[in-house]
C-alpha cells in the first residue's frame, strides 16, 4: 500500500522563516520505504552570471525532532538531487538507511533568496506502507555511529612525511564519483590519505568503514558543513555535525560541540565565491588556507590565516582540493584531487588519528600537489629541536638557527615570513638545498616559510608553490634569583 502526499509554498525575500522551512508529514506504522520529490523555479533571468544562484536545498528529519545539535536528521542532499529515499536496508547517496518509525517526519527546505522576487515550491511524499511488517529497533540505525577503526591500510610504521588532501566531494553530495574511483585515483597520483567531506550529511561514513584494505589509501570521513554564509570542513567528530546556523553564535556553539566530541573544525575557502561570513567565532584550530589551483584568489585564504597568526590565535593552515568529480567523470570544475597537496609528519603508522594529531600539533606544509615541492622548517635553539607548528620558548637574547630544507624546481624564491613580513629571502640555486638562518630571539611572534615563483604566465606575478606553518617564538621572562 502506498501512500502520497503533496505540499507546497513559496519562499519571498523577507519571510520569517528564512533560510529554512519545515514540512511535517506523518508516517504510519509499518512504513517500508519513502521517497520524496520537489521542484522550484525563481527568476533565471536574474541570476547572476557569477556567483551564488537562488536555490531551495532538501534534506529531512524523523521522529527524534529538529532540534540544533540533537537532531532526529536522516540525510541532505542539498540541491543535488530532486528526488531520494529512505528504505531499512538502502538509501539514496546522502541519506541514511535504517528503520522508518511510525510518527512525524519532517521535509526541511533550505532557501537562498536574492535575485527573484517569489519562489514558488512543490514537495511531493509518498510511504510505502507493510501494516503486518515488525517495526525494527531503534538500535539498526544506531549502531552506524560505532567507533572507527583507526587504521584502514597496511602502512610502515616509521615516522614520516605523508601526503593528503583534506577536501573532497562524492556521490554521496554534489559530486560525480564513487568513494572507490577517489580511492583509485588517489593512489595513481601517491596520495597517502584523503579526506571525503561530503555537505551536510555522513552517510558515507558507513561506506568508507566498510572497505579497509581495499587500497594503499587511507580514507579519512569528514562533513564539509555548508551554510548559506561560508563552509568548514570537520574531522574526527564521529558523527553528523549540524549546519543549520544563521548568526555568529549558532556557528560557535557548532565548532564548541565539534571540539568536545575531539574533532577539528576548519573554515573553508576563506575568500571570494563561498567566503567565510562568521567574523566573531573563535576557537578554530584549523584553516583551509589554499584551494585548487594557487591563482584561485589563495592569496586572500592566506592573509585570513596570516590575520589570525598576527592576533595570537594558533590555526594550523591546510589545503583541499574540493575536487567534485575525476575520470571517468565529466570534470565540471577546475579543482583536481591532491592540488593542493598537504604534508602531514606522522609519528607511527599511518592512521586517521595519526593525520588528525599531527594537524593539532603544526606538524604540516602545503604543496602545489603531490610531486612537491617538499619545503621543511626546523630550528634549534639550547640544544633543542624544533619543527613548524612547535614553540621556542627561551629567555630573551637565546640564539637561535633555523634550516629550511627545499626540493624542487630551481631558481625559487626561499623566504623565511617573521609577522607576515618578509625576513629572510634567498633563490635555490639547484634542486635539493638546506639554507640556514641565525638570529636572536627578541620578540614573541611566529615564523613561516615559503617558496615562490614565475607560472605560465609571468605578467601575472608570482604564485606559491609551497608553504609551511609557523614555528612560534615566545620570549620567557627571566626568572627572579
Amino acid at each position: 500500500m502506498r501512500q502520497k502526499l503533496s505540499l507546497s509554498g513559496a519562499f519571498r525575500p523577507g519571510d520569517p522563516d528564512l533560510p529554512y522551512r519545515y514540512l511535517p508529514f506523518d508516517v504510519p506504522a509499518g512504513a517500508r520505504r519513502i521517497e520524496v520529490s520537489y521542484d522550484f523555479q525563481r527568476d533565471d533571468a536574474r541570476q547572476p552570471e557569477w556567483g551564488a544562484d537562488d536555490v531551495i536545498d532538501i534534506g529531512i528529519f524523523d521522529t527524534r525532532g529538529t532540534e540544533l545539535l540533537q537532531a532526529g536528521f536522516r540525510g541532505w542532499s542539498g540541491s543535488a538531487r530532486r528526488s531520494f529515499f529512505i528504505a531499512r536496508d538502502e538509501a539514496t547517496p546522502g541519506y541514511l538507511p535504517g528503520p522508518l518509525p511510525p510518527g512525524r517526519w519532517q521535509v526541511f527546505l533550505g532557501c537562498r533568496i536574492s535575485h527573484s522576487d517569489v519562489m514558488p515550491y512543490r514537495v511531493h511524499v509518498s510511504v510505502d506502507v507493510d501494516p503486518e511488517a515488525i517495526e525494527e529497533p531503534w538500535r539498526v540505525l544506531q549502531s552506524a555511529r560505532g567507533e572507527r577503526r583507526d587504521s584502514l591500510a597496511p602502512v610502515p610504521k616509521a615516522a614520516r612525511w605523508y601526503r593528503g588532501d583534506f577536501h573532497s566531494h562524492t556521490v554521496h553530495s554534489d559530486g560525480y564519483n564513487s568513494i572507490d574511483e577517489y580511492a583509485a585515483a588517489s593512489e595513481r597520483l601517491g596520495l597517502d590519505f584523503l579526506a571525503i567531506t561530503d555537505h551536510n550529511t555522513w552517510s558515507h561514513f558507513a561506506e568508507i568503514e566498510e572497505r579497509p584494505l581495499r587500497s594503499g589509501v587511507l580514507l579519512i570521513p569528514g562533513e564539509e558543513v555548508t551554510t548559506f554564509w561560508g563552509h568548514a570542513n570537520v574531522w574526527g567528530a564521529g558523527g553528523w555535525v549540524d549546519f543549520r546556523v544563521t548568526d555568529d553564535p549558532g556557528m560557535q556553539r557548532v565548532v564548541d560541540w565539534v571540539h568536545q566530541r575531539g574533532g577539528l573544525f576548519s573554515p573553508n575557502h576563506p575568500k571570494r565565491g563561498w567566503p567565510w561570513e562568521f567574523s566573531d567565532v573563535r576557537g578554530f584550530r584549523v584553516v583551509e588556507a589554499w584551494q585548487g589551483a594557487w591563482r584561485f584568489y589563495n592569496a586572500e585564504s592566506l592573509a585570513f590565516w596570516e590575520q589570525r597568526l598576527r592576533a595570537g590565535e594558533r590555526v594550523t593552515a591546510v589545503g583541499g582540493s574540493d575536487c567534485h568529480a575525476i575520470p571517468p567523470a565529466i570534470t565540471i570544475h577546475p579543482w583536481t584531487l591532491g592540488n593542493p597537496c598537504t604534508w602531514v609528519y606522522v609519528r607511527g603508522p599511518l592512521s586517521e588519528s595519526g593525520v588528525l594529531d599531527a594537524v593539532r600539533a603544526g606538524h604540516v606544509f602545503l604543496s602545489e600537489d603531490a610531486t612537491g615541492p617538499f619545503l621543511e622548517l626546523t630550528a634549534s635553539c639550547n640544544a633543542r629541536e624544533f619543527t613548524t607548528g612547535d614553540t621556542i620558548d627561551a629567555p630573551a637574547g637565546a640564539s637561535m638557527r633555523f634550516r629550511l630544507h627545499y626540493r624542487g624546481p630551481s631558481e625559487k624564491k626561499l623566504r623565511l615570513v617573521r609577522d607576515g613580513e618578509v625576513w629572510r629571502e634567498a633563490v635555490a640555486d639547484r634542486e635539493d638545498v638546506t639554507l640556514e638562518f641565525e638570529a636572536r630571539l627578541e620578540a614573541p611572534g611566529y615564523l613561516r616559510a615559503e617558496a615562490a615563483g614565475f607560472r605560465g604566465r609571468p605578467e601575472r606575478g608570482e604564485v606559491i608553490h609551497a608553504l609551511t606553518n609557523p614555528l612560534y617564538l615566545v620570549v620567557r621572562e627571566p626568572q627572579n634569583l
